[in-house]
Parts: structure tokens; sequence; C-alpha cells
């Protein structure tokens, strides 16, 4: 692999400083005037109210009932970690808090969907399940908003009621069902932020019922399960601006206390300290843990993980969850040099067909295929029934959902976001939607738009590597999607010292220019180690890092691309 960039670099015309770079970088975020308080010092008091939740008051009213009238519940949740956390969310909720409240045992059950059995959102099969178990009420959460035909079917055979609590698209026709819907998007977006987890949605519904339970629903830093809203924020890639931001935020403040055994031990089985958590472990290290489970375990396993609240228990999971993580990282490479290896690269999107490919991995795979290639992608594989399964990540100039949703006629069923989307197509279409799907991107998506740009946030010189300068830096987190870890371009800079590290894999680096040197950090670069010797003169585009070992604390750079000096 090679760190050497093949990209356009966006790079500011006027170079920053210490003393400027926070003010520059929130400029380049759209961060001005009376916004660069609030965004430096998110409070929780800005998070917009549930009461601007379309469906949240109904909802709640209906929950209440529920519960006073010893009715069955079933939160239906998603085999993601965004699924999974709201799920964890609303079922502690109502079996641990408002059974307090009311002082009666709340008769409520998760239910967690087996991704090759059944699928994402609500099927024939998980409603069956539920049904026969005795279900009066089913939640769904972060799904079932694309699921009314099977919500109406059952309304007309059976007594059970639903709520559809879901951040997902909505579909047109959407204004006209007669279940209670719990969403951030409809009908007319009142609800100030758009784009926010099925877990956040969930955690404004408990909101909701505390309420109606006469509760302060006020939202503070002890609020129950904002270090989940925090992760699947982070998991689901949600921008990190506004609301998504405080959650944030103050999710991973609450993590660190370490009262969630299941995360604690996730971290410490992953050698790492739960009071070290960022943004980092909750996408890299968490995150993958949790959804291994759904793609080639149990997703239960990672519920339980998240609600346990015995120690050894947890530890338990943590060790089934990581296991399996290493299993799903050996699976994914394999099936991505498959995948690569029967691609046509002359489209402008990226469809390619397995055979038997295991489905909770093909998401896995669409992902780097877009990051290697820069285009839209669809990875679908052959089910034992004949049909196929898909995943599609796409890029933000092309609604991977709206190009899908143009042939719903091969299709037995889709949903997802503008850069992410799952389907299923009807025995013996995949041909003819495949086709249909790539002639409609090449003939609506411009080649112009695949140009691929790396966008510098600033400019700086050597001297400015400094302690202050990476603290003016942290101002800026947490990090993550919507407000990325700043780059910081070096151009100009001359190998003076090289160290191959960890047989090859990576390279550790002095860079001097106009007299100062800084240490470099090049991960996973084995096919840069030749390239790169001293005395070879680089540009650089990096991100800014502390190093703290043995009590000394050095600021150094970890470099993301490099091209040879211009």
């Amino acid at each position: 692999m090679t760190l050497e960039s093949s990209k356009t670099w966006v790079v500011p015309e006027i170079q920053s400083t210490e003393s400027t770079i926070v003010n520059d970088l929130l400029k380049s975020r759209g961060v001005e005037g009376e916004q660069v308080d609030e965004f430096l010092n998110p409070k929780l008091s800005t998070i917009p109210s549930w009461k601007k939740l379309f469906g949240a008051e109904k909802a709640a009213k209906q929950i209440i009932e529920a519960v006073k009238n010893n009715k069955k519940i079933f939160i239906h949740g998603d085999f993601d970690v965004d699924g999974i956390s709201a799920t964890a969310v609303m079922w502690e909720f109502l079996y641990r808090e408002v059974a307090e409240i009311l002082k009666t045992k709340v008769d409520v059950y998760p239910y967690i969907p087996d991704r090759v059995d059944e699928g994402y959102g609500l099927s024939k099969s998980s409603v069956d399940a539920m049904i026969s178990q005795g279900a009066d009420l089913i939640i769904t959460v972060d799904c079932g908003v694309r699921d009314r035909s099977i919500i109406e079917e059952y309304m007309s055979t059976v007594k059970c009621e639903f709520i559809v609590t879901d951040h997902h698209q909505p579909p047109e026709d959407i204004n006209t069902v007669k279940y209670t819907i719990v969403h951030q998007m409809f009908p007319g977006k009142e609800f100030p932020e758009e784009k926010i987890s099925g877990t956040f949605v969930a955690f404004l519904l408990t909101n909701a019922i505390r309420n109606k339970l006469g509760v302060d629903d006020t939202i503070t830093p002890n609020s129950k399960g904002l270090d989940l809203v925090a992760l699947s924020t982070v998991t689901d890639m949600m921008p990190l601006l506004g609301a998504n931001r405080t959650v944030v935020k103050y999710g991973i403040e609450q993590m660190k206390l370490g009262k969630r055994h299941g995360l604690r031990q996730l971290l410490e089985i992953s050698g790492m300290s739960i009071e070290g958590v960022d943004t980092y472990h909750l996408g890299f290290i968490i995150g993958p843990r949790i959804n291994a489970a759904g793609r080639i375990g149990s997703a239960i396993e990672a519920l339980r993980l998240l609600l346990s609240e015995n120690e050894l228990k947890a530890k338990e999971y943590a060790s089934i969850l990581h296991n399996l993580n290493v299993e799903r990282q050996e699976k994914t490479q394999e099936i991505l040099d498959q995948a690569v290896s029967l691609l046509n690269n002359d489209d402008n999107l990226l469809f390619v067909l397995g055979d038997s490919w295991h489905e909770g991995i093909i998401g896995l795979v669409a992902s780097k295929i877009l990051e290697r290639f820069g285009k839209p992608v669809i990875v679908a594989t052959k089910t034992e029934d004949g049909k196929y399964k898909g995943s599609a990540r796409s890029i933000a100039s092309f609604n991977i959902t709206d190009a899908i949703s143009q042939f719903t006629d091969s299709l037995e069923r889709y949903g997802g976001h503008s850069q992410a989307a799952g389907f299923t197509v009807k025995a013996g279409q995949i041909e003819n939607f495949k086709e249909k799907l790539v002639n409609f991107a090449n003939k609506n998506f411009s080649t112009d738009l695949l140009e691929r740009t790396l966008e510098i946030d600033a400019d700086i010189s050597p001297n400015d590597i400094t302690i202050g300068l990476y603290n003016e830096i942290e101002k800026l987190k947490p990090f993550g999607y919507g407000n990325p870890k700043p780059i910081v371009s070096f151009t100009g800079m001359k190998i003076v010292e090289k160290m191959v590290m960890k047989g090859g894999l990576h390279l550790k680096l002095k860079l001097e220019r106009e007299g100062v040197q800084v240490t470099a950090l090049l991960f996973n670069c084995s096919d840069d180690v030749e390239t790169l010797n001293v005395g070879t003169v680089i540009d650089v585009a990096s991100n800014i890092t502390l190093n703290e070992w043995n009590g000394y604390r050095n600021v150094e750079i970890q470099v993301k691309e490099w091209r040879f000096a211009i």
C-alpha cells in the first residue's frame, strides 16, 4: 500500500499560524460570528426539544398506556451499531427507568433480526416471531419507515399496535399512514436537525415519555443513554455539527466514567483505556467490534454487551465480539481481493457481483472499493434462493438511494441514505437491474465529478509545529464526519532520516525545511519504503499528533498523503 497522493490538492492561499489557525479552520467549516462560541463550547441546552420531533408526544402516550395496561412490548432494532444502540437505549429505559417510576414490571423485550435470514428492517419473519411470542405493541428503532406494506398487512389481521421510530429517508407516501411515526424529517421537517441517528431519535422519545410521566426531561451530562447516542452518531456517519456535535462531546465524557461495563471491557480487550476514549475509538475500535456481531455472528451478543450490569458477563461478551472482529477482517480482505479482480472500471458506477459472498461483509467491501477508486460502488452477492442482496456506497455528489429508487420494479426492498444503501433484487432480475442502474449513472453522473481532490485545511510552516498549535487544534474536537480532523500541508520537506518499522509496513521520517526538523509517521505504506529515501524532497498532507511517552510530550505529524515536491 502507498500513501503517495493521486489527488488534486486544494490548498488555502493564506498560510495559517498558531494564533490564527482555529479561526481559519472554523471559517473553512462555515462557522463564523456568533456560531464560533457555540461550536467551541457546545451546551446540552441547545439540543432541540423532543417537542419538535414529529410523533414523539403521540408515541409517548401510546407507550405509557401500553405499560400501564401490562401489554407485551417488543423493541425491534437493527443489526448495526445504530440499531443495536437504539434498542439498548429504549429497552433499558422502559425495563429499568419506567419500571422504577411506575413501581411496576414492564413486559418489554428486544428483537434484533438476523442479517442473513431476515435482512434489514421489519420482515414477515421478524413480525411473525414477535407476534408468536404475544406482542401487543411493536416499537421499531432505526428501521421501519419503508415497511408500510408489512405493517398495514399485520394491522389488518392481528391485534398488534405499531410505532415506527426511524431516521432514514422516508418514502413520499408516508403522510397517509395510520400508525404512529416518530421521525425527524416527517412531515415538514419541523425538527431543525435533519441528519441525526436512529439512537438519537429513540433517546428523544425517552425524554417525551419522561415528560408525560411527570419526570424531569432536561438533558444533562448524566442523562442515561447519552453515551450510546454518541457512539451511534459517530459510527452512522452523522455530521458532527450542531446537536450531533453536542451529544458526541457529552456522550464521550459520560462514556469515560466507565459506568457501562461492556464498552469499558471492549476497549480493554483491544488494549486501550476508557479514560482516553475519543471519536477515533468509537469509529474504529468499538464500532467495528459491535458491527462484527451483526455481520458474521449474532447481534444479540452485542446488545447484551451494552446492557450488561455484570462485569464478568461484560468481559465475556467483549471477548466474543473481539474475536468475531478478527474473523471479519480476514473475510473482508478475501472478498475484497475477489471483487477488485472482477471490476469494470470504465463505468461511472462500479457494480460487481459475487456468488455466496458473506452478506454481512459486502458493505465493508463496497466502502473499501469506494475509497480506492473514488466512484459510487455496488457489491452484490447471490443468495441461496436465487436472489441478490447488495450494498451500495457513494460519494457526496451522487445520491445512491435516489438512483436505486428509479428501478424498484426489479427490487423486493431497499433503503438507505444519500451515500449508503442496501437492497434485495428479485430472482432473475439482477442483470436487468445492473444494466439499468449503471446506464443511469453513466447518463446522469458526469465524470467531471469524479476528479478526486484532497481538501487541505491550512498550509503552515514547520516552525509552527508546537504544543500550542496542537492544543489550538484540539479545541475543535470532537472530530468526525462533517468536522474532520484538520489536514495541514507542508511543502518542500527534505527527508534527512529514515526508519523502517514493523517489517516494512510503516515508516518514521525526519523531515527538514529551513533548518527546522519535524518527525513524520507513515502507517501502512509498504510500497513507499523503497521510494522514500534520505534526500528525497516531498510535500506532505498530515494531521498534527502528540506523542506522549515516558514523561515526554512531542508534537509530530501523521502523514495522510504525500507527493514529490512541485
